[in-house]
């Protein structure tokens, strides 16, 4: 399994732009908000991440971060909690948590930590991974394409 910090390389050198993290307050206020929700807190994979990062984008695609990013363009990305509020109505998504999206899937975490990807229209699962780092690559990369 990949660590973090290979992850941000591997992403870094395909194009994605990383934006600078944010405090550790910010990500247990993030969490507590996800918890608020009934939604899955967040793994110990993003808190590693949000240590290094407070999001990623590659293409049309997003990993959220603990806060809204603004990245010089119309439109910011919303923060993890955002997303999570306008969708934690499904029921396809009980006790998971949305961490990230492109043009035909959305991803997400369970309270066990486990990834996957979501069908863009029902939410529904179309596939589960062992490595997170493995999901968060495909949502960028696929992103990409």
């Amino acid at each position: 399994m990949m660590t973090t910090n290979e992850f941000l390389s591997f992403v870094k050198s395909r194009g994605a732009n990383i934006f600078p993290p944010l405090t550790m307050t910010d990500t247990t206020v993030a969490n507590t908000n996800l918890q608020d929700l009934r939604a899955a807190m967040l793994p110990s994979f993003m808190f590693d991440l949000y240590k290094s990062c407070s999001g990623i984008t590659l293409g049309s695609a997003y990993i959220f971060g603990p806060k809204k990013t603004e990245r010089g363009v119309k439109y910011p990305i919303p923060s993890i909690i955002t997303v999570n509020k306008e969708m934690n109505q499904n029921k396809n998504l009980f006790g998971k948590t949305v961490f990230g999206r492109n043009d035909l899937f959305w991803f997400a975490f369970d309270t066990n930590g486990t990834c996957f990807m979501l069908d863009n229209l029902t939410l529904s699962v179309l596939r589960k991974y062992d490595d997170p780092y493995r999901a968060m690559i495909d949502c960028l990369i696929i992103g990409k394409i």
